[in-house]
């Protein structure tokens, strides 16, 4: 306060203190105005909301086949989602967020209506058919390439027939396993199946409800058969394949479809993961 001036300093001084006081005072609000001091508290946030806004009107700026393009080079780069990052899979959500608003199929679970339901149209994408896995951050699924695992983990796949729906997983001989003998070759491989029976209906589309109803494996090779060779697991079981399927159907959750062309399926499961996959090359 100027008390404190006028009780110790002479008037001169006290004068002198008094404009450099000022000076200094309009100095600092030169250049550190109020308004930028708080907008330099307020740019972190101010900017990340600005950035996300940014993104999201630049994904419902793109077309459906940009959107899927982003959406298989994010798959690759995560190794089918198994590496993937927070922001990855952030990243993954958006896009698919606005995929779903793209979808071209109405009733995507027309294939699993039952009670002799039909759908309003049967033209379009079907759900039916048989799919390879391109991306996922379901953890039952991306917990399964585990490196003291005894068999190597292929490609995963769907195979549509209704009623039913089998989650199909391919097993490879491990590397490590290489020049152990009747471990088979690099080409043979265990598929493994667990069977569901989907359905649905127009009330409940695009909802497919499934139900367990039993398990198969089976041997195979990339180049068709084993035949002749009967070393290894994959022979094995080529040769003595396992269909177990029982008189009992016991509730294995249900899933929504958010978007089916005619290459490209996108699902989420009852307890919020998801799963992309296409249709390609049938290795199963």
């Amino acid at each position: 306060s100027n008390t404190f001036f006028t009780s110790t300093l002479s008037p001169n001084q006290t004068e002198m203190h008094r404009r450099l006081i000022h000076r200094v005072v309009a100095a600092a609000v030169l250049l550190f105005p109020p308004c930028a001091v708080v907008s330099s508290f307020q740019a972190p946030s101010s900017s990340l909301h600005t950035r996300r806004k940014r993104t999201m009107k630049v994904c419902m700026l793109l077309s459906p086949e940009q959107l899927k393009d982003d959406l298989v080079a994010l798959a690759a780069s995560t190794r089918r989602g198994f590496v993937a990052s927070r922001k990855d899979r952030d990243r993954a959500k958006r896009i698919i967020h606005e995929l779903s608003k793209l979808s071209p199929t109405e009733e995507p679970a027309a294939a699993y209506y039952t009670n002799n339901a039909q759908a309003t149209s049967e033209d379009g994408p079907s759900l039916a058919g048989k799919w390879t896995l391109l991306y996922t951050d379901a953890p039952d699924i991306t917990s399964l390439d585990s490196p003291v695992s005894i068999q190597k983990l292929g490609r995963i796949g769907q195979e549509c027939s209704p009623p039913l729906i089998k989650n199909v997983i391919e097993w490879k001989r491990p590397d490590w396993a290489s020049s152990f003998p009747f471990s088979g070759d690099d080409n043979s491989r265990i598929l493994q199946k667990v069977v569901t029976e989907g359905s649905s209906s127009p009330a409940d589309n695009p909802t497919v409800d499934l139900k367990l109803v039993g398990f198969e494996i089976s041997g195979t090779n990339d180049n068709g058969s084993i035949g002749g060779d009967t070393s290894g697991p994959a022979a094995f079981f080529e040769q003595n394949p396992i269909s177990l399927q029982g008189p009992l159907k016991g509730p294995f959750g249900k899933f929504d479809i958010l978007y089916l062309d005619d290459d490209m399926r996108i699902t989420k499961t009852y307890q919020g993961y998801y799963a992309v996959n296409i249709r390609g090359e049938e290795w199963f």
